[in-house]
């Protein structure tokens, strides 16, 4: 049996798939044909009892759209699920959904940061809305680049500067614990504005999340 299937091209090598979750609730685990085509990260949607759509799981995707078109397979813990699939426009996903799905590329860890640059646009606005704790680490500008609190090392930054977003990888972190623990960070750019100046809104990255950062002036 063919799921039917959304297919959202948002950008060249990076699409979003949206269909209805079968009962068995089945946690994809890999794209098992087409082959070049590759999972960055997934989500479930509408699993409340109040619903309206009930659940919806969505999968981003790493691969030319074109190549979908004929269908997909997802390997799942369960079984193989093949999906017919469909065109939509961007606007087929509701606000809820564009904050789940933002939700899960900035937890998709280093390996999905170039997919959530392709698909940013779709989740932007998002992003910028998520909210910022009390508690939170803070990212500051210093005459070395830039430092971060604590001792929980980010995979990468998300940032919006001056110059608009961008992302980069971290590739250093050197932690000093003079006063509080701060890291003084070395990063690599991966798309989108350069890290320079003080963002007005920053993210760091990890492996199974993402921490909302506050920002504050030079340190050194």
């Amino acid at each position: 049996m063919l799921v039917p299937a959304h297919l959202i091209e948002a950008a060249p090598g990076a699409c979003v798939l949206r269909f209805p979750l079968p009962p068995s609730l089945p946690i994809p685990l890999h794209i098992a044909s087409p082959e070049g085509v590759g999972l960055v990260t997934w989500a479930f949607a509408g699993l409340e009892a109040a619903a309206s759509d009930g659940p919806v799981c969505f999968l981003a995707l790493d691969g030319d759209g074109a190549a979908l078109r004929d269908g997909v397979s997802v390997a799942t813990h369960f079984r193989d699920l093949a999906l017919r699939l469909e065109p939509a426009p961007a606007g087929a996903l509701s606000a809820a959904e564009r904050d789940l799905l933002a939700r899960a590329l900035l937890s998709a860890g280093t390996s999905g940061l170039g997919t959530l640059g392709a698909l940013f646009g779709l989740v932007e606005a998002a992003v910028a809305a998520l909210p910022v704790a009390d508690e939170a680490p803070d990212l500051a500008d210093g005459a070395g680049g830039w430092s971060i609190s604590g001792t929980a090392i980010p995979l990468g930054l998300l940032f919006r500067g001056p110059a608009g977003w961008g992302c980069a990888r971290v590739t250093r972190a050197a932690l000093r614990f003079a006063g509080h623990p701060r890291q003084h960070l070395t990063l690599d750019p991966v798309w989108g504005a350069a890290p320079e100046g003080l963002p007005a809104r920053a993210f760091a990255l990890q492996a199974h999340g993402f921490t909302a950062l506050t920002t504050s002036g030079p340190v050194t």
